[in-house]
């Protein structure tokens, strides 16, 4: 575990505040990054992983024809996915990823290495547009440290 993770729980703890997550192109490794600190049932409502654009209709309730204009990697996406996990967990802070973490391109145009991170709050909700070289487990790494950073400059 790393400093960062201890860094998130405290400030939540210290709060009282909620944590939920909804993945895509990270595939539950926030998640796991999140579970992995001690008292983290404190803070953490919970994370659903929703790799596929049928899970983000039927678990997130995002409508299709939002994801049909703009693309499962989207700012647009990446911001509803943030905005239905925290509604669906009723919790203080939401993380939403979705990306491109290759070989292929797969449903979206985007390029591979492109990832959205949305992290919402009571009071805003920020999307990072970001992207990443190397293969697929570094894009799925690097994407989950970010946004592990962003969520800390957040709270």
């Amino acid at each position: 575990m790393t400093s960062l993770e201890k860094l998130i729980a405290s400030k939540l703890k210290g709060l009282n505040k909620t944590l939920s997550v909804a993945e895509s192109c990270t595939g539950g490794s926030i998640c796991s990054k999140i579970v992995s600190t001690q008292g983290a049932s404190v803070f953490f409502q919970g994370g659903v992983v929703c790799y596929s654009t049928e899970s983000k209709i039927n678990i997130l309730s995002l409508d299709p024809e939002i994801i049909n204009k703009y693309s499962v990697v989207s700012k647009e996406v990446c911001e509803l996915m943030a905005i239905s996990v925290k509604n669906l967990y009723n919790s203080d802070y939401s993380i939403a990823t979705t990306g491109n973490a290759g070989p292929e391109k797969g449903e979206s145009d985007a390029a591979i290495g492109k990832v959205f991170v949305s992290v919402s709050s009571d009071k805003n909700l920020k999307t990072y547009e970001l992207d990443f070289e190397g293969d697929r487990e570094n894009i799925i790494n690097n994407a989950v440290l970010r946004a592990l950073e962003l969520l800390n400059d957040t709270i």
